[in-house]
């Protein structure tokens, strides 16, 4: 297989993902003001919080554009890349510290920051490794059905990243509800609620 291919789709998919992180931040100024807080509570700096969540939306929407635009996407890469490894340092603080935080990765969201959001850039940062290591000029000219099979392997991918806080949520009321739904042990013939006879 031609890894022009696995590079396509390894774009589109960072960059999905960071243009959908950007924007949800500049949904509203309610939603840059919660991401500004969101910036503070990982250890940054009052007065410094705002510049530096404007630099992370700006990041953010360069990653994005150079994926597109640059040739094979090596740029763009490289800075979601120094992207997601602050990112996922900023993580592994609030965890360290052992902070109630929601993670405003996308949006305002009151998922707690928790170690799947680790797992989640660590694939993120796979993700990118592959492209970047799959630079290779593409063979055998442009088969269409090739792009469009890698367009939709990255756009797939990227709804399934941007989905990680609702699956989650999911996942954890449907567990809560089975243990809910879990009969007690048996009580002997003869006796009451409260064991006794």
């Amino acid at each position: 297989m031609d890894v022009g291919y696995v590079v396509l789709a390894c774009r589109v998919l960072v960059a999905m993902v960071f243009v959908a992180s950007a924007a949800s931040k500049l949904l509203s100024a309610a939603s840059f003001r919660s991401f500004v807080t969101a910036t503070r509570d990982m250890a940054v700096p009052g007065v410094l919080a705002p510049a530096v969540a404007v630099c992370v939306v700006a990041g953010e929407l360069g990653a994005a554009a150079l994926l597109v635009l640059w040739p094979g996407g090596t740029a763009g890469f490289v800075v979601a890349g120094v992207l997601l490894v602050a990112f996922t340092a900023g993580i592994a603080g609030v965890l360290l510290r052992g902070k109630d935080q929601s993670c405003n990765c996308f949006g305002s969201t009151t998922a707690p920051i928790g170690p799947r959001h680790v797992v989640r850039n660590a694939a993120l940062l796979a993700v990118v490794a592959a492209g970047l290591l799959c630079q290779a000029p593409w063979e055998g000219g442009t088969h269409w059905a090739g792009v469009v099979a890698a367009s939709v392997a990255g756009v797939v991918g990227a709804a399934l990243v941007l989905s990680t806080d609702s699956l989650s949520e999911l996942f954890a009321k449907g567990s809560a509800g089975d243990t809910a739904g879990t009969p007690g042990p048996p009580r002997a013939a003869g006796t009451g609620a409260d064991g006794r006879r």
